[in-house]
């Protein structure tokens, strides 16, 4: 889009934020202290999470999307921060109306439900972005431009690693019917899009899955084994019950060099020199999400073209659901077009590793 076809926002950009938990609040802070942007409305069905953030950032609060739409004023842009099995329904609704949305990882449970999404917002003339917040991380940015710099040589391999324990027992993450599934569904699509950003579209996987801990209903620890069209290798490390002890989260190896994109520090080093050398300071949560959500208002101003193209936020999608069909069959999978079966091999993948045999019901949900 061109910038001259928009004016800029005379005015802070008006957010409603739907879903007041952990990365609610974590948006609600960025939203509320920063200069450009006003949080208007917070929705949440659970009274008393609205009540607290009504308090807390001085907004207005609702029990759902359909009672905040009937009062009327509408914000400029929404911010999803709800479970992955509503993401479609409230999306679609606010796109409906107009409303720019932004909706953390997953976009969507699956492809058909993604695009459907996407169609909404182009058939209303409204922006949908998911949130990627890694691509606005300082250190992940400068990594890349570092990559294709060709510092590294050629990159060869990497590893990311999102292990940290987490007691998830009492949170909705273990209710696959909220959900939709376990730590692959939580914090894989913001993993795979940081592999993507850095190494290319993914073209093939494979995934596995460790022992249950938490639940015997979701998965809580996953490595998946990918493979990138430009012929880079590496493996993606998630899990709520196990921790990494180092301080990286992506480790990269080329002909020429090795890097650490650490959350706080990051550090490369060329074959032959002595020493690491610095750069970046860091990973900081809302940090990340204020460049995200800057970037969002400028995108839907026309200053910016969009980070994350629809491409890429389908791209997630499939990733994700070819990873559960991969867990269900134990297979080595190509990227491709989803068919009717992975909704029904993310299901069977969600009970494939308990220990005792599950009711025959559960199936037929």
């Amino acid at each position: 889009m061109r910038a001259d076809v928009f004016k800029k926002w005379a005015k802070p950009f008006k957010f409603v934020l739907v879903g007041c938990g952990r990365t609610g609040h974590c948006y609600a802070t960025v939203i509320h202290n920063h200069p450009r942007m006003t949080l208007e409305a917070v929705i949440d069905p659970n009274a008393e999470a609205a009540e607290a953030f009504r308090h807390s950032f001085r907004c207005k609060s609702f029990g759902s999307v359909e009672e905040y739409l009937a009062a009327g004023h509408p914000a400029d842009g929404a911010v999803i921060c709800t479970p992955p099995t509503s993401h479609t329904e409230i999306a679609t609704s606010l796109l409906g109306n107009r409303i720019h949305t932004l909706c953390e990882p997953p976009l969507a449970l699956d492809l058909e439900s993604a695009v459907k999404m996407q169609e909404t917002a182009r058939g209303c003339g409204a922006t949908l972005m998911m949130g990627s917040k890694f691509r606005f991380v300082a250190d992940v940015i400068q990594a890349k431009g570092l990559i294709q710099a060709g510092i590294l040589g050629h990159v060869l391999e990497f590893e990311g690693d999102f292990r940290e324990t987490v007691d998830m027992t009492s949170r909705w993450n273990v209710r696959p019917e909220i959900s939709g599934g376990g730590v692959l569904m939580d914090g894989g699509p913001q993993g795979v899009d940081a592999v993507r950003y850095l190494f290319g579209p993914i073209q093939a996987l494979r995934a596995e899955e460790g022992r249950r801990v938490q639940s015997r209903d979701v998965e809580d620890t996953v490595r998946l084994e990918l493979s990138t069209e430009p012929g880079i290798i590496g493996t993606l490390h998630l899990s709520w019950s196990l921790k990494n002890n180092g301080d990286d989260y992506f480790r990269i190896y080329g002909t020429q060099g090795n890097m650490c994109i650490g959350w706080h520090k990051s550090f490369y080093r060329p074959t032959g020199a002595s020493d690491w050398i610095h750069f970046g300071q860091g990973y900081s949560t809302q940090k990340a999400l204020g460049v995200q959500l800057n970037h969002f208002v400028d995108v839907i101003s026309g200053e910016e073209i969009p980070e994350i193209s629809s491409e890429d936020e389908l791209a997630s999608v499939r990733v994700i659901e070819t990873a559960y069909r991969s867990l269900a069959t134990g297979k080595h999978m190509n990227i491709g077009t989803t068919d009717a079966s992975a909704a029904q091999a993310r299901k069977l993948s969600l009970f494939s590793a308990s220990t005792k045999p599950f009711p025959t019901w559960i199936f037929n949900h």
